[in-house]
């Protein structure tokens, strides 16, 4: 292959490559219709967005440890495994999902909860959090879970 044509080529990728990123720029960015008084952008979507992702997520992830479970050729090992993986995944499905109703239960139109193995992220849809409310979360957690305060993540947003 001539070098004119290699660098025909990697022309022709590199504007595919600056096309793809316009593309992905212009068709995710966040609504900036609902700005704020200070110009703060205001994702419309997030909560149902990011509900919807760790839904799906979650799905492929029982789905790949069924099939290891249910697999002839997997290892006792590998299925032991595969079985507390899939169990602890539903313990913290199960301790997001109850977490996320008591905080909606204090008043909160939407609030995303993810626990991980050492910590919980909180985000609630508010425009701010005073102290107070901070707390009152804060002790659903620490009533509802073996977490400590210091693991514990807060943040509010407008949605």
């Amino acid at each position: 292959m001539s070098k004119k044509k290699k660098i025909l080529i990697l022309c022709g990728m590199v504007a595919l490559l600056v096309l793809t990123g316009c593309l992905n720029y212009f068709l995710n960015r966040p609504s900036t219709e609902d700005a704020g008084a200070e110009g703060a952008v205001v994702y419309t979507d997030y909560f149902t967005a990011s509900h919807n992702d760790r839904a799906a997520s979650r799905s492929e992830t029982v789905m790949y440890y069924e099939a290891i479970i249910d697999s002839e050729t997997a290892s006792a090992e590998a299925k032991a495994n595969a079985e507390s993986s899939l169990a602890a995944l539903v313990a913290n499905m199960e301790t997001e999902q109850r977490l996320e109703s008591l905080i909606k239960a204090l008043g909160y139109e939407d609030c995303l909860v993810t626990c991980g193995t050492e910590n919980i992220n909180i985000i609630v849809k508010s425009s701010a959090l005073t102290d107070g409310q901070v707390a009152q979360m804060l002790d659903i957690v620490l009533s509802e879970t073996d977490k400590v305060a210091g693991n514990v993540r807060i943040k509010s947003i407008e949605a």
